[in-house]
């Protein structure tokens, strides 16, 4: 039997009865097996370990300005949004830019507004800027409107 893990095919001694001969291509199959799963084993190991560190989930993904998405974005970290979106938004943090223009739902725990909203909005810490326009049902548990930020709709405390 040959190894998937091995460009080497195994001996077979011909002089050894057919019994005797398995037996020492499944043991030296199985050491080919375990001496190259010992090479490949880590490194994906090390792959699924370093996807779940925080470092990894600190970068943003980006809808940049001019790019204009519909759909559902899902993201467990951070997303910045300087181009246009209409859908469905569910992210850790959420940056609209002053370029950036939301329309639909959006759910996260920090949302910071310097563009344009339009929809229903639930999150925990909202922070609006002062070129920012806001338009719709917001659920919120904490809120800071800067000075010149345009806020309609119905507002709700958490």
């Amino acid at each position: 039997m040959m190894s998937i893990f091995s460009k080497n095919q195994p001996t077979t001694d011909t002089d050894s009865s057919p019994h005797e001969s398995e037996e020492n291509v499944q043991e030296t199959t199985s050491q080919e097996q375990a001496s190259d799963l010992a090479a490949y084993v880590p490194e994906p190991v090390t792959r699924l370990e370093s996807a779940s560190r925080p470092s990894v989930l600190s970068k943003p993904s980006i809808i940049s300005e001019g790019f204009t998405f519909e759909g559902t974005i899902t993201s467990d970290g951070v997303l910045n949004i300087a181009g246009t979106v209409r859908g469905k938004i569910t992210a850790k943090s959420v940056l609209i830019d002053s370029t950036g223009q939301v329309d639909g739902e959006l759910n996260s725990e920090q949302l910071v507004i310097k563009g344009q909203l339009k929809g229903d909005v639930n999150c925990e810490d909202l922070n609006v800027g002062p070129i920012a326009h806001v338009d719709g049902n917001i659920s919120y548990k904490y809120i800071h409107i800067q000075r010149g930020g345009k806020v309609a709709g119905k507002f709700i405390k958490n």
